[in-house]
């Protein structure tokens, strides 16, 4: 998809963040799957049946999407043998089903564990505000857990994501993932762009380069 860093960094710059989720994230066939649509279509067909949810609603995140992570706090990291799959789920259906269990929890959350506990007041006050439920760390949770925590099992002996864990997200509908991902790029693009004074007193925008 990007033949380095800097065709990344030069696409991010140039295109809208909101737009840069349709050009890379939403249309293409993902990095993972290395051009080939027949065998991206399978795959999300295997997990969409497992999970019971429509193929075209399931896209790849992440540097599994990309071939660079697009997590603000790993620097660009590069795909590579230890990388997970992180993995969109658009279901309104599914997210209703977790909002509605993560409200009526209340009474009982406090005596969970100090990480779920933390998972469960990042959602109460950012993920469902922006339609997102982090499945990847509330998943066992859940009413659909079991089942879903079973497809993932499978899809990690399965080629291309054997010995991989797939970790899936859920969003309320299409315009959340996309808010959710253009978020990201919008706080890495202020880190790829300085103003660099010239002699005239002019301004020019220059890539500054991250470390994986």
């Amino acid at each position: 998809m990007f033949s380095d860093l800097s065709e990344l960094y030069t696409a991010m710059i140039e295109i809208e963040p909101r737009n840069f989720v349709s050009h890379f994230i939403f249309e293409p066939v993902p990095f993972l799957f290395d051009g080939i649509v027949s065998d991206w279509i399978e795959w999300k067909t295997v997990l969409a049946e497992n999970i019971d949810v429509d193929p075209r609603d399931i896209v790849l995140t992440g540097s599994a999407a990309l071939g660079y992570s697009l997590n603000p706090v790993k620097s660009f990291k590069s795909f590579d043998d230890n990388s997970d799959i992180d993995c969109g789920i658009i279901s309104p259906h599914y997210f209703d089903i977790s909002w509605r269990y993560l409200r009526q929890l209340r009474p009982s959350w406090l005596s969970l564990p100090s990480k779920t506990k933390f998972a469960i007041k990042c959602h109460r006050e950012r993920y469902i505000f922006s339609g997102t439920i982090a499945a990847d760390s509330i998943l066992e949770l859940l009413p659909f857990g079991k089942e879903w925590m079973s497809a993932l099992e499978r899809m990690s002996q399965i080629v291309p994501t054997n010995g991989r864990q797939v970790k899936l997200r859920i969003y309320k509908d299409f315009d959340s993932l996309r808010y959710y991902q253009a978020s990201n790029i919008s706080s890495l693009r202020q880190g790829l762009v300085a103003p660099v004074e010239e002699d005239s007193g002019d301004s020019e925008i220059s890539v500054i380069p991250t470390e994986e």
